[in-house]
C-alpha cells in the first residue's frame, strides 16, 4: 500500500500538493482493499470500452492497448501523469483481485471479471490458458478468475513500455511475474530472465532505491527480490539482497542460549536455542511510532499444541538480558527472509539446523504484526512439525485453519495484503495439497485421494491409487477426464500409468510441440529402459521448450555419461550448475566427465565448487582427494584427507598415502612447480593422526617408516608395528603372495635393526636389537617352512618359496655373524 502512495508522491510533488483530493479517494480505497470499487471508476470503463456486438480475444487485446494509449495521451504533463497512475491502478487492482481470490481471501471476491470485461468480449478459456502458459508450462486449471492475471500482466507490460512518468511499474510487474510463476506447473526460464531484469531495473531507480526517506520500501523490496531470487536458484544474489535489507534495518540478529524446559514433566532446566534480535542503533522512539502505526489488526489464529507432554512453547527460566526488541511488520518479514537464507546455507537438514529454523519461526510468531507474514510463519511451522509425532496433530489443524481463514472475512483485504509479496505464502490449493500429503503420511490414503481429486492434482491422485493397489482405477479416472477435455498433461499422466510412449507422443502433438512435460516424461521412460540415444533426443526437445528444468539437465547429463558422450555430459552438467549453483551432485558428475575427457585440472576445480555446496559429503571429498593427487595438488590432498577422517574416523587410502610419501622422498614438483619436500611435516602430522585411529594397517606403518627415514629409531619403531600387523593376519603363511610380502618386510626390518644397532654406542642395546632381528627372522622362516615343506620328502616343492627361505636364511646368518662379532668385540 505504501508503494502506491509513494508512486503518487514520486510522480509529481506539485500534483500531490496542489490538488490532493484528485487521487486521495483512489489511494484510500486501494489501501482498504476495495479494488472492485476502483475498477468501477469512470476512467476504467473508458479503458475497457468496446464498440461492437462481438469482439474476439485477440481483437480485445489490441483494443485494450489502444484504449490505454488514447487515455494517457494528453499534452498537459500533469494530466498525463495522473492518467498513467490511473492505468497503473487498473493493472495493480486486477493483480490484487487475482491474489485475493487464490491466496489471501476473503474469497470469492464480490467483484468478478464479468463486471470489468464487456459482454461483447468473448475470452475463450483455451485462448486464455494459451496466453498464460509460458515455456510449455500450463497454468493450474482451477485457479479462480485467471482473467484478472491476464489483464494485470497486459496492462503492467504496457505501462513499462509506454508510461514514462511511473517509477514503480517495474516493481509491480515483478510482483505480477512472481504470481504468474506460482500458477505454472514448473519454473519457467522466460520468467526467470524477466525477474532478473526487473530486479536490476528496480535497484537502479532513483530516488526510490537511494533516498533514505524510502528506507522501509527499500527493505521491503530487498526481501521480496531475495525470496524471488531463491525461488529461481539465484542463491548468492538472494543473500546479497537480504544482507542489504538487514543492513538498512539496523537489526542485529544472532543465536543465543537460555535455560528452560520443553516438557511438562521435565525436572531440570536444559540449554535451549533462542533467536535474539537487537538494534545496532538505538532508535526506539521511531520504532514505537512504526509499531503503533499498524494499529490493532486481526491476526491469523496461532493454534496451541494441546499435547499432554510437550509444552506449547519452551518455558525459559533464565532469560534476563536476552529479550529481543520490538520490531515493525516489515522487519518481521525480513527476519523470515533471513531464515530462508540461513536454511538454504545449511549443508544438511540435521537436527541442529531444524532447531535454528524453529528459533526463527518462534521469534516471528512472538511479534505478529502482519497478517501475511504471520501466515507464512505458521505455514513454515506446520511444514516442520509434520515429522514430529507429538506435533503432527497441530500441523494438520493449523493447515486446516489457514485454509479456512481465506474463506472468512475477519480481517480486511487491505490488512491481508500488507507485505504479502515479502512473505512466502502458498496459494490455497497448495495449502490443501500440503494437508493431503500430511494425511497420506499418516496412512489416510483415501482422505488424501479425495483432496487430490478435488484439486484435480492427478499426478498425486495416481500415486494414491498405486499405493492402494488400484492402478486400473487410476487409468479409468484419467480416461474419464480425457473424455471431458483432452489436455497434454492428462495424456502424460496416462503415460505415467501405462508406461506407453504413444500417450506422451499424443500429448506432445496436442500441445503443438510445446509440452515440455511430454518430452521430459518420455525421456525418463527411455532412461529407465537404458535407451540413452532416444532419451537424449527427448530431453533436448523438452529443454528447447523450457530451459529451466534442473532435474532434466541433470538426467540429460547422466544419459550422456551412460552413452559415453562425455563432451555432451559436461555441457549438460555445466548448464545444470549455472542455473542451480548449489547442486553438488551435478558438480560431482561434471568432474567425473572431465576425468573421462582427461581434463583432470578442470575436474579438480569443479570438485572444489562441489565442496562449497556440500561440505559434509565424504564421496565428494574422496573424489577431490583422488583427482587432487593426480593433479599434484598435494596441500589440498592432505587437507582433504583430514576432512575425510573428520567425516569417517578410520578412513584409509593407502595408494594416495604412497604417492604422497614418494613425492616427498623424490622431491617431485607439485601443481605449482614447488618441490613436495615442503609438505613433509604436514604429511607426518597426517600419518600421526591416521596411526592414532588405525593401528592394524601394515602398509600405513611401512609408509610412515619411509617418511621418517632420517630418524632411524622412529623408522625401526614403525617397521616393527608394520611387521606385527602382517604377522597377525590370520593364515598369511598359506599363500605364496602373502609369504613373499612378509618375507620382504622381515628382511627390511632386519636391515633396519642392523643399521640402528650399528649406530648405537651401547653394546648391550645393539645386541638386544640384533637378537630381536634373529628371533623375528627365525619365527617367519619356521612358519613358512612348516606349511610349505612336503611331509614325505621333507623338501619345499615351490621355487618361489625356496628362494624366499634362502633369502631369509642368508639374512639370519648375517645377523648371527653380527651378533658373534659384537660379542667378541665386547
Amino acid at each position: 500500500m505504501a508503494l502506491l502512495t509513494s508512486e503518487t508522491r514520486l510522480i509529481s510533488q506539485k500534483l500531490w500538493d496542489s490538488d490532493k483530493g484528485l487521487l486521495d479517494d483512489l489511494v484510500e480505497r486501494f489501501c482498504c482493499g476495495q479494488y472492485g470499487k476502483i475498477l468501477e471508476a469512470p476512467f476504467v470503463k473508458k479503458v475497457f470500452e468496446v464498440n461492437g456486438d462481438s469482439v474476439t480475444s485477440t481483437d480485445f487485446n489490441a483494443l485494450l492497448l489502444s484504449n490505454i494509449s488514447s487515455h494517457i495521451d494528453h499534452p498537459d504533463l500533469e494530466v498525463k501523469q495522473q492518467r498513467e497512475l490511473e492505468v497503473l491502478l487498473v493493472g495493480v487492482c486486477c493483480l490484487q483481485l487475482f491474489v485475493q481470490n487464490n491466496w489471501l481471501g476473503p474469497r470469492p471476491s464480490i467483484f468478478t471479471p464479468k463486471q470489468l470485461i464487456p459482454e461483447a468480449v468473448k475470452l475463450d478459456g483455451s485462448w486464455l490458458e494459451t496466453q498464460l502458459s509460458v515455456d510449455g508450462e500450463p497454468v493450474y486449471g482451477l485457479a479462480t478468475f485467471p482473467q484478472f492475471l491476464y489483464l494485470a500482466r497486459t496492462v503492467l507490460q504496457f505501462c513499462k513500455q509506454s508510461c514514462t512518468c511511473l517509477h514503480t511499474v517495474d516493481w509491480w510487474l515483478l510482483r505480477c511475474t512472481s504470481i504468474h510463476q506460482d500458477i505454472l506447473d514448473s519454473k519457467s526460464n522466460t520468467l526467470r530472465e524477466l525477474v532478473i531484469s526487473l530486479i536490476d531495473a528496480v535497484l537502479s531507480k532513483e530516488p526510490l532505491m537511494t533516498d533514505d526517506k524510502y528506507r522501509k520500501l527499500q527493505i521491503e523490496f530487498c526481501v521480496e527480490a531475495g525470496l524471488l531470487s531463491h525461488r529461481f536458484y539465484r542463491y548468492r544474489e538472494a543473500r546479497e539482497l537480504l544482507m542489504r535489507a538487514k543492513k538498512l534495518s539496523g537489526l542485529d540478529i544472532q543465536f543465543t542460549g537460555a535455560m528452560g524446559k520443553r516438557t511438562r514433566y521435565q525436572q531440570t532446566d536444559k540449554a535451549q536455542l533462542l533467536l535474539k534480535v537487537g538494534r545496532l542503533e538505538n532508535d526506539d522512539a521511531n520504532l514505537h511510532r512504526e509499531v503503533a502505526a499498524n494499529g490493532e489488526l486481526h491476526m491469523p489464529k496461532n493454534l496451541n499444541l494441546e499435547d499432554d507432554t510437550v509444552l506449547n512453547a519452551i518455558n525459559f527460566t533464565d532469560i534476563e538480558g536476552l529479550d529481543s526488541v520490538a520490531i515493525a511488520d516489515y522487519e518481521q518479514a525480513l527476519v523470515l527472509g533471513l531464515m530462508e537464507d540461513h536454511r538454504r546455507s545449511q549443508a544438511s537438514a540435521d537436527s541442529m539446523a531444524e532447531e535454528e529454523v524453529h528459533a526463527y519461526i518462534t521469534f516471528g510468531l512472538s511479534q505478529m504484526r502482519s497478517w501475511s507474514v504471520s501466515i507464512a510463519a505458521l505455514l513454515l511451522r506446520s511444514k516442520l512439525e509434520k515429522d514430529s509425532s507429538r506435533r503432527i496433530d497441530r500441523s494438520m489443524r493449523q493447515l486446516e485453519e489457514l485454509f479456512n481463514q481465506t474463506l472468512r472475512d475477519e480481517s480486511s483485504a487491505g490488512e491481508r495484503f500488507r507485505l504479502f509479496y515479502a512473505a512466502n505464502i502458498l496459494p490455497v490449493w497448495e495449502i490443501q495439497k500440503q494437508l493431503a500429503e500430511l494425511l497420506l503420511s499418516l496412512g489416510a490414503v483415501g482422505s488424501a485421494l479425495e483432496i487430490f481429486e478435488q484439486l484435480e492434482m492427478w499426478e498425486d491422485a495416481i500415486a494414491c491409487y498405486q499405493r492402494m493397489g488400484k492402478t486400473e482405477k487410476a487409468e479409468t479416472v484419467i480416461r474419464e477426464q480425457l473424455a471431458i477435455k483432452e489436455t497434454p498433461n492428462l495424456w502424460c499422466f496416462l503415460g505415467d500409468i501405462t508406461r506407453d510412449v504413444d500417450h506422451y507422443e499424443r500429448g506432445w502433438e496436442l500441445s503443438n510441440h510445446r509440452s515440455a512435460r511430454a518430452m521430459r516424461c518420455m525421456g525418463y521412460l527411455y532412461f529407465a529402459k537404458e535407451q540413452y540415444d532416444k532419451c537424449i533426443e527427448c530431453f533436448e526437445k523438452s529443454l528447447c521448450v523450457n530451459a529451466l528444468q534442473v532435474p532434466v539437465w541433470f538426467t540429460y547429463g547422466c544419459a550422456a555419461m551412460a552413452a559415453k558422450n562425455f563432451t555432451l555430459a559436461t555441457q549438460a552438467f555445466k548448464r545444470c550448475v549455472s542455473i542451480d549453483y548449489d547442486n553438488y551432485e551435478a558438480w560431482n558428475n561434471l568432474a567425473s566427465a572431465y576425468v573421462k575427457l582427461k581434463e583432470k585440472k578442470k575436474a579438480f576445480l569443479t570438485l572444489n565448487d562441489a565442496l562449497k555446496c556440500n561440505y559434509e559429503n565424504w564421496r565428494i571429498w574422496e573424489n577431490y582427494l583422488v583427482v587432487g593427487t593426480d593433479c599434484g595438488e598435494f596441500n589440498a590432498v592432505i587437507q582433504a584427507y583430514h576432512r575425510l577422517m573428520d567425516l569417517r574416523s578410520k578412513w584409509v587410502d593407502e595408494q594416495v598415502l604412497a604417492i604422497l610419501v614418494r613425492a616427498v622422498k623424490e622431491n617431485i614438483l607439485d601443481a605449482s612447480g614447488v618441490s613436495a619436500e615442503h609438505i613433509q611435516q604436514k604429511l607426518k602430522e597426517l600419518f600421526g593422526r591416521i596411526t592414532s585411529k588405525v593401528t592394524d594397517k601394515a602398509e600405513v606403518w611401512r609408509l610412515y617408516a619411509q617418511l621418517c627415514a632420517g630418524d632411524m629409531e622412529k623408522m625401526l619403531q614403525f617397521l616393527q608395528k608394520a611387521h606385527r600387523c602382517v604377522m597377525q593376519t590370520s593364515g598369511w603363511e598359506k599363500t605364496i603372495e602373502q609369504c613373499r610380502e612378509v618375507a620382504t618386510q622381515s628382511i627390511q626390518l632386519a636391515d633396519t635393526y642392523s643399521e640402528v644397532s650399528g649406530a648405537n654406542s651401547n653394546p648391550t642395546q645393539s645386541l638386544q636389537m640384533l637378537s630381536s632381528a634373529k628371533l623375528m627372522l627365525r619365527g617367519v622362516l619356521s612358519k613358512i617352512k612348516q606349511i610349505h615343506t612336503d611331509p614325505v620328502t621333507q623338501e619345499i616343492p615351490s621355487d618361489d618359496v625356496r628362494t624366499m627361505c634362502s633369502q631369509l636364511e642368508e639374512k639370519m646368518a648375517a645377523i648371527v655373524q653380527r651378533i658373534e662379532d659384537l660379542k667378541q668385540s665386547s
